[in-house]
């Protein structure tokens, strides 16, 4: 073998090792990435839930407040202006 050859192994192996820790990091850097995504859309979709439970608790308390104004529009009550 020739020096020539032998440095290019060298460099060839050095290469791959920086490409490896490289790859290695941002594989890592995804992975956790992919578990965030997860749990924001877990919390999301809670968020949504309780979002959707209270918005029809307040439907119904408004249709019962309009059923309450109409009852006592009709009824007549007493106008004191």
């Amino acid at each position: 073998m020739t020096w020539e050859i032998v440095a290019g192994l060298l460099t060839l192996c050095g290469t791959m090792v920086t490409l490896g820790t490289v790859l290695a990091k941002l594989v890592k850097t995804l992975t956790r990435l992919d578990v965030t995504l997860a749990a924001l859309e877990r919390a999301v979709g809670e968020d949504r839930r309780k979002n959707g439970a209270e918005h029809a608790e307040m439907r119904a308390k408004l249709e019962s407040h309009e059923g309450r104004i109409t009852r006592l529009e009709w009824r007549g009550v007493p106008k004191s202006f």
